[in-house]
């Protein structure tokens, strides 16, 4: 049987109760006022194998799996890359064009 905590809304005496889920209290023990449960977050621990040890993984000195932080890293890099080529074929294309447009002219 799970264990309750209670606030009485008159007096403010907190307390907790023993009984099964189906039961309720509604009766402060001290004044006799209406009762509100308290709830409280609970904490979270992710035990076993899964998502922690695949990624998160430190990356070895033999060539092992790299962290994510070292896979993140790598593709920015190759974003960054990629969008250096972008602009240096669009500067080269903007060039072609405007020395094919000067020798049609003259």
């Amino acid at each position: 049987m799970p264990t309750y905590e209670y606030k009485c809304l008159e007096c403010e005496h907190v307390f907790e109760d023993f009984h099964s889920a189906r039961e309720t209290r509604e009766e402060c023990p001290r004044c006799g006022g209406r009762l509100r449960r308290l709830f409280h977050p609970v904490g979270v621990i992710f035990k076993g194998s899964g998502f922690y040890t695949t990624d998160y993984k430190k990356s070895s000195d033999n060539g092992g799996d790299k962290s994510l932080q070292g896979r993140l890293e790598e593709g920015f890099d190759m974003m960054k890359d990629d969008l250096k080529e972008k602009r240096e074929k669009e500067k080269r294309e903007k060039q072609e064009k405007a020395s094919s447009s000067s020798t049609t002219q003259t």
